[in-house]
């Protein structure tokens, strides 16, 4: 088998090259942060190194795989491929194990699996102290005082915390890790009664990390105790921005809860009504977008069953086909291999682009700026007199999706032939078939003779055939861009 193993990846090097590439985009947008599209890249990778790549390439693979997995919200499917990750680990104390720790137990954490994400972080902690990693230490005996204060068991989470806090005023340069025990040295306080400690920790966590996709959760915090300390405006001016976030609904959640009682102290029934309502609306999102701790588990055993007997099935394939390759001649099993490999490769590469720039459309078609754009667009053709508009960042936003749409033409226009923004504005429109009537009410309000004829000018600026329609225009720029 090894044998076959080693003539396979001799005769199809660009299969390990293609698995390579796929494992360091996955890896580079996991660092950045960037929340993918699905998990068709990665699970190339992971196929690939399953059938020929050793244990450590395997680890990689799957633990990419549950972290792309978690990020699409696939939690059962993450925590079984994170687990899988620790299990074929060759070394246990290495780097690698400590990021799988991490992400497992933050997982099982998350949906309320606490003696799993115990056991997890413990062993997280073990190892952290075996290679004197200050900040996985930290992250470690955090998490594990956050455990213990679901279980309520408020000394143990006193201990764990505290702790936390110490190591983690000694790496003064890192902001993130020390605003990171602020939020749980804040719910202790809370869980405490030590409210003037409680307070100290929101703002301590505010000053240290201005940043604003950081400050969230410390801006609750923050307008959480101002509420409890009755001091209703300046709680109601952190707490408001948060509704205006597009993620986190339980974050959005509480903070309508607040606002929502804030309003009824103050006597508003019509802002409490809505607050309320929204709250409401937010919890049933938030409790959506997780799944109960009974149907995880039952997931999490499916899954676990299913891969049994994929092995199985496994094996058998595997004796079948050394059979099969010993009954055949070298030469034609080489050729067919080849051609077959080949042309699967290239069907799942296109599979995979045009199942992207699906993704890409849908995302954009429940976006808030193409509701927006659609709906100023209707308005305007009951009334042309109408005074809503796109502004710089929704006309930002079209730009980047246009861009992914059409495969970067914005981004080309621009280059290429210089365009001013309003030219670009019209060209915009133009690929979103707004009709050309409505066009001038989003650029300067122009005549729909006015639009008729820049669209003319445009092509003809560019080189262009006199006549030449500024759709087939645009077309033809975008063919270019494919090829």
């Amino acid at each position: 088998m090894k044998i076959l193993m080693i003539i396979l990846l001799c005769l199809h090097p660009q299969m390990r090259d293609s698995a390579e590439y796929c494992l360091r985009i996955t890896e580079e947008q996991d660092k950045q942060y960037i929340c993918p599209e699905s998990d068709s890249v990665i699970r190339y990778a992971v196929d690939y190194y399953d059938k020929y790549g050793n244990k450590r390439e395997r680890t990689k693979a799957h633990y990419l795989l549950g972290c792309v997995e978690a990020d699409l919200f696939n939690r059962a499917q993450a925590i079984y491929e994170l687990r899988l990750a620790a299990k074929l680990n060759p070394d246990k104390h290495n780097n690698q194990q400590a990021l799988i720790y991490s992400r497992l137990g933050y997982l099982l954490y998350e949906h309320q699996l606490y003696d799993e994400a115990q056991e997890v972080y413990q062993n997280a902690l073990d190892l952290a102290k075996e290679r004197q990693d200050t900040i996985d230490l930290t992250h470690s005996l955090m998490q594990l005082g956050c455990i213990s204060l679901e279980n309520q068991k408020t000394e143990d989470a006193d201990k764990y915390i505290q702790e936390a806090w110490r190591l983690a005023q000694t790496r003064e340069e890192d902001n993130y890790l020390q605003a990171t025990v602020l939020t749980a040295l804040y719910r202790l306080y809370r869980t405490q009664n030590e409210e003037d400690k409680a307070e100290w920790a929101a703002r301590e966590c505010m000053t240290i990390v201005p940043h604003p996709t950081r400050t969230w959760p410390a801006m609750y915090n923050l307008g959480e105790t101002l509420y409890y300390k009755e001091k209703y405006d300046s709680a109601c001016l952190l707490l408001e921005p948060i509704l205006q976030i597009d993620h986190s609904y339980q974050l959005r959640a509480d903070a309508a809860e607040i606002l929502e009682k804030t309003a009824l102290r103050r006597g508003d029934s019509e802002k409490a009504r809505t607050y309320g309502e929204l709250q409401k609306a937010l919890e049933r999102s938030a409790k959506m977008s997780l799944e109960t701790t009974d149907v995880l588990r039952r997931e999490l055993y499916e899954l676990e069953n299913q891969a049994t007997k994929s092995h199985k099935i496994e094996i058998v394939l595997r004796i079948s086909l050394v059979l099969l390759m010993i009954l055949l001649s070298a030469v034609v099993t080489i050729i067919i291999s080849r051609y077959r490999r080949r042309q699967a490769l290239k069907h799942q590469i296109e599979n995979m682009q045009t199942e992207r720039q699906s993704l890409i459309q849908e995302e954009f078609e429940a976006s808030e700026v193409n509701v927006k754009l659609r709906k100023i667009v209707e308005t305007v053709r009951e009334n042309p007199f109408a005074k809503e508009n796109l502004d710089e960042k929704d006309w930002q936003q079209l730009a980047v999706y246009i861009d992914r749409i059409h495969h970067g033409i914005i981004t080309h226009l621009r280059g290429k032939y210089n365009l001013d923004e309003d030219e670009i504005h019209i060209c915009m429109m133009f690929l979103l078939n707004v009709p050309v009537i409505c066009i001038g009410h989003f650029v300067n309000g122009y005549t729909r003779n006015t639009i008729q004829l820049k669209a003319r000018q445009i092509p003809l600026r560019a080189g262009a055939k006199k006549g030449t329609l500024l759709r087939d225009w645009l077309r033809s720029e975008e063919e270019k861009l494919l090829k």
